[in-house]
């Protein structure tokens, strides 16, 4: 996987990097969805639980993924 972006899905992101799940669920990601992660680029991940945040989610997002 390249750098994360706005067009990632958030399937991508859990299968490469499944520590990032907590970063998502501090969002309001159920926990379902760890085991079937949806096909949702993180731009509308962002829009609907982040409010339209999307450089402060992927913000996070690098921050874990760094550890």
């Amino acid at each position: 996987m390249q750098r994360l972006d706005a067009n990632t899905t958030v399937r991508e992101l859990l299968i490469v990097f499944p520590q990032s799940f907590d970063v998502l669920a501090a969002h309001g990601m159920c926990a379902d969805c760890k085991d079937h992660p949806p096909p949702v680029p993180l731009r509308r991940f962002a829009e609907k639980h982040c409010n339209g945040d999307l450089p402060g989610l992927l913000a996070e997002l690098d921050e874990v993924i760094q550890r």
